[in-house]
């Protein structure tokens, strides 16, 4: 008996049954198992040098509400890469969005590598933490994209000092939270 198993050659892709059509996911059968089909996501923790401040969002997010009761929660700035988008101009879009920043000409996304959100479903996230001087952007009214839930969100300036003490609600945030505090050597 080996112990070990050998690497096969890639096997044809079958095509997979929509089994669900949502707004913006669809749930497929492929190979026996139920897949939740979604865009892709970027998720970013600004971080203002000078100021020593990261912005995070306090968002209202109906599925944890439907779980746990609570209507608010801790979030990254973040959102769908959109058809024809890259997860740069998604980045973009979102920064302006969420944060009311308009990153300056020629600024940097860097992004680590995406990951997968869980084994049940297609969508990867794009993390950044994106280090910030203030010649790097301009400040602007957030605008959101005109949701509702947008409209009952927020996004806030928060002293690196607080960073141990936040309490996000998903893996996601804890996760950027984390790479934050590396970081920032914490």
């Amino acid at each position: 008996m080996e112990k070990f198993s050998s690497i096969k050659p890639k096997e044809k892709i079958q095509k997979e049954e929509v089994l669900f059509k949502g707004d913006g996911f669809n749930v497929v059968q492929f190979e026996e198992w139920s897949i939740i089909d979604r865009k892709d996501f970027v998720i970013c923790i600004p971080y203002l040098m000078e100021e020593n401040k990261f912005l995070i969002r306090e968002e209202y997010i109906p599925s944890y509400k439907y779980k746990e009761g609570q209507q608010m929660h801790l979030a990254c700035v973040g959102g769908r890469i959109e058809r024809g988008e890259t997860p740069e101009e998604a980045l973009i879009r979102e920064l302006q969005e969420e944060a009311g920043i308009v990153l300056s000409d020629g600024i940097k996304i860097e992004f680590d590598k995406p990951l997968f959100i869980g084994k049940d479903s297609t969508q990867k996230f794009y993390p950044c933490i994106l280090p910030l001087m203030s010649k790097d952007y301009d400040e602007i009214t957030i605008h959101g994209d005109g949701s509702l839930l947008e409209k009952m969100s927020n996004t806030a300036k928060v002293d690196k000092r607080y960073v141990q003490s936040m309490m996000p609600s998903d893996v996601v945030t804890e996760f950027m939270l984390m790479k934050l505090k590396n970081f920032l050597n914490l």
